[in-house]
């Protein structure tokens, strides 16, 4: 026997007698402050809905003067198109962008477009954009001439070649964050297969012979890789010292920068009140170097200072780390997750 569904619904009059709230009442001053504490994906998709003055108020350039379009990833890529999302935004600015964080779908070409449209940009912050490279950033660097937070977090395909362009272009620029990847060496470097024969085969091979062989040219190659990395460690460093000399605030996370390029931003960065080293663990702080440090920096973070994230977990291959280092290699199996998963597709953000 099947009951009847009235019995499940509450009787209006049964209801407290509440005062329901007119958001519409609200003054456009606290409207605006309400608006500022939201990111832009639930501006376009949530506030701009409630009531009629709140969506005339989030079409105001003024709301849009900074855009944060933070996002959990693999959901909202789904979910929404963030790439065009991202340029209404900038569209709904009217050139007045001063503060835009992009995360995850950034590319070269959105990044030319916010620059085309917003020339007075002072914080920018991307992380987590492997689409995003040398070349984009170095043409948009020019465009950025009032630009003085920069943060660039996790970002695998920008090098330090781009850092001396933006030096050289954003002359206001006073805080500076480099967050890198926990580098790996190449795999051809680290072969673990050092020979293939198939199951069953009849084969004259010395096994003992090829895995001396091949530990010998994968011993001399890695000796070549540490040289190579040795060259590079502080390229970075070097960028930052012979560009970005009115540096207020520098944050180096993970870096691979030795005692020498450290001295490097030292003597050229006179400035620098704030400095943070943790995980560059070529670094030796224990001599004159690391007095140096101490003498001259207010706020000095040191390589073992702790992070949220345990030291330990950036050597596991299972960790966030290396989901979002291989996440080109994962996209499709977490899109099938998610997808598996209660998402209405259907539903659409309004305009």
């Amino acid at each position: 026997m099947v009951r009847s569904s009235k019995r499940n619904r509450l009787n209006s009059a049964e209801l407290p007698n509440r005062t329901r709230r007119n958001w519409s009442e609200l003054p456009e001053e606290f409207t605006f402050q309400v608006l500022s504490r939201l990111g832009a994906i639930d501006v376009l998709t949530s506030a701009q809905k409630v009531c009629t003055q709140w969506r005339r108020i989030c079409k105001h350039p003024m709301v849009w003067r900074t855009i944060d379009m933070t996002n959990d990833h693999f959901f909202h890529e789904v979910h929404y198109d963030l790439d065009k999302m991202c340029r209404h935004a900038v569209d709904r600015s009217f050139g007045r962008v001063e503060d835009i964080n992009v995360e995850y779908f950034g590319t070269d070409e959105l990044l030319k477009y916010i620059t085309d449209s917003s020339s007075g940009i002072k914080r920018l912050r991307l992380a987590h954009c492997p689409r995003i490279t040398d070349k984009g950033l170095t043409e948009v660097a020019p465009k950025l001439p009032l630009l003085e937070d920069l943060d660039i977090t996790s970002c695998k395909n920008i090098s330090h070649e781009p850092l001396k362009v933006i030096g050289s272009s954003c002359p206001l620029l006073k805080s500076f964050k480099l967050d890198t990847w926990f580098k790996l060496p190449e795999d051809e470097v680290y072969d673990n297969t050092v020979f293939n024969i198939e199951e069953g085969e009849d084969t004259d091979v010395d096994v003992d012979v090829e895995v001396e062989a091949n530990a010998e040219v994968n011993a001399n190659a890695v000796a070549v890789a540490e040289v190579v990395m040795d060259a590079d460690a502080d390229a970075d460093a070097l960028a930052i010292a012979g560009s970005m000399h009115g540096l207020h605030h520098l944050q180096l996370f993970r870096n691979e920068l030795t005692n020498d390029g450290l001295s490097e931003i030292l003597d050229h960065c006179p400035h620098l009140e704030s400095l943070d080293l943790r995980y560059c663990y070529n670094l030796n702080l224990k001599g004159d170097l690391g007095i140096k440090c101490a003498e001259r920096i207010k706020r000095l973070q040191l390589p073992d200072n702790s992070t949220d994230i345990p030291k330990t977990d950036l050597l596991k291959k299972d960790t966030v780390w290396f989901t979002y280092r291989s996440a080109d290699d994962v996209e499709g199996y977490m899109a099938d997750v998610i997808i598996g998963k209660t998402i209405n597709f259907t539903d659409d953000y309004e305009w």
